[in-house]
């Protein structure tokens, strides 16, 4: 099915009805056509792209956003959003007092981090944001809540897959492994934003506070894999992102991925790929080639 949502302009909110909606702590926008948007600090947000891209700059670190994958990110990490040529992103902004008193008391929220969504869970969020931002201007508090309730549920439903991650944190009681989860989130997507950086621990430390001890021992736990391992993985990651989409050599790639020995690099790369870059990025422009030439010659996966 072609991916067809409506224009950005089409999906706006009317003028009559936002001065309702900033009466309170809670901000509904769209993001498109080269257009930038930024969060305002004491608010949660949330950004769904549908389609095009959008490049997402925050606290955390730098983001990339393809149709049908979404950020969602704490109070206090100002994300500023910027559309290409042909995306649109929608957004949900608020402050953690309006999200709570919109859910049930046994409702988590929506948390920070990543992930992605079909095209039919698109269309619906687009409906339920369309909603919010329909209600009328003289809507009182209760009845935003009303609408509101809706998208958050339908956004939380996009958040089911940290269901197992939470309780896999420390804690006897939900709302404690809840918040310790919201904590370690944050070490992860700095990790996730900052793939050309060395892993500095301090930095992660501040960043949760956790000590270097608590923050390595909880974030195996909940993630399986440890701190070092999950940097490392990311950073291989923009090396072949880079090896397929840049003409950089492989010194220059070397410092793009946060090694300031170009020898460290070639060895951690063919540790992980079994292969050395300039072998990988060979084989994968040959890949690419054989495929624009015959669309129907079968073309090995890329090792990861």
């Amino acid at each position: 099915m072609p991916d067809t949502f409506v224009t950005a302009h089409d999906a706006r909110i009317p003028a009559p009805y936002r001065a309702g909606i900033a009466a309170m702590p809670l901000r509904l926008a769209t993001v498109a056509r080269s257009e930038r948007a930024r969060a305002p600090a004491p608010m949660f947000s949330f950004w769904l792209q549908l389609r095009g891209t959008a490049q997402v700059t925050a606290a955390e670190g730098s983001f990339v956003l393809r149709a049908g994958q979404w950020i969602a990110l704490e109070r206090g990490s100002m994300p500023e959003v910027q559309s290409d040529e042909r995306g649109l992103t929608i957004a949900l902004m608020l402050t953690p007092d309006v999200m709570h008193g919109a859910l049930d008391s046994t409702d988590r929220g929506l948390l920070a981090g990543r992930g992605e969504v079909p095209l039919h869970e698109r269309r619906v969020a687009l409906r339920l944001w369309r909603q919010c931002a329909s209600l009328p201007n003289d809507a009182g508090a209760a009845a935003v809540m009303r609408g509101l309730k809706p998208l958050l549920k339908h956004w939380q439903g996009a958040q089911d897959h940290f269901a197992d991650m939470i309780e896999r944190c420390p804690g006897r009681s939900f709302h404690r492994k809840t918040r310790i989860f919201s904590r370690i989130q944050k070490a992860r997507l700095y990790l996730e934003g900052n793939p050309q950086r060395m892993l500095r621990i301090e930095d992660l430390m501040e960043l949760t506070r956790f000590s270097s001890w608590w923050l390595s021992k909880t974030f195996h736990a909940v993630y399986q894999e440890t701190l070092q391992k999950a940097s490392m993985r990311l950073r291989m990651q923009r090396a072949r992102d880079l090896l397929l989409n840049s003409q950089l050599s492989i010194t220059e790639l070397a410092e793009a991925c946060g090694f300031h020995d170009p020898c460290s690099f070639a060895r951690q790369f063919k540790a992980w790929h079994g292969e050395t870059a300039s072998t990988w990025r060979s084989r994968q422009q040959l890949a690419v080639a054989a495929l624009a030439r015959d669309p129907d010659v079968p073309v090995a996966a890329s090792a990861c």
